[in-house]
């Protein structure tokens, strides 16, 4: 028997959503999409290369933590689109250890 007071909560931590996709994909989608039209590419060239970005990072979710994309940028991106604000100075983890 399912506990419906459970359910209501775990249907309020779910990520927002734009239809029927995830908020972060439908961005970076859109994102993708337009940097393409603006190209020059035929309109279903574009709109395929979107979804098919889309799916991708939908597929390479699948079984990862909520907010590991976001993880990943916040490792992986450049200093000058996302700064390290948890980790000390490295004068700081030489000195301490």
């Amino acid at each position: 028997m399912e506990d419906h007071d459970m359910l209501i909560v775990m249907g309020l931590k779910d990520p927002w959503k734009f239809l029927f996709v995830d908020m972060d994909i439908a961005m970076v989608s859109a994102s993708v999409g337009f940097a393409l039209l603006s190209t020059g590419l035929p309109t279903p060239v574009v709109v395929g290369t979107a979804a098919a970005v889309g799916y991708f990072m939908h597929i390479g979710r699948k079984g990862k933590p909520r907010g590991y994309a976001a993880h990943l940028a916040y490792w992986y991106l450049p200093p000058l689109i996302s700064r390290l604000k948890r980790v000390p100075a490295p004068w700081a983890t030489r000195t301490v250890g």
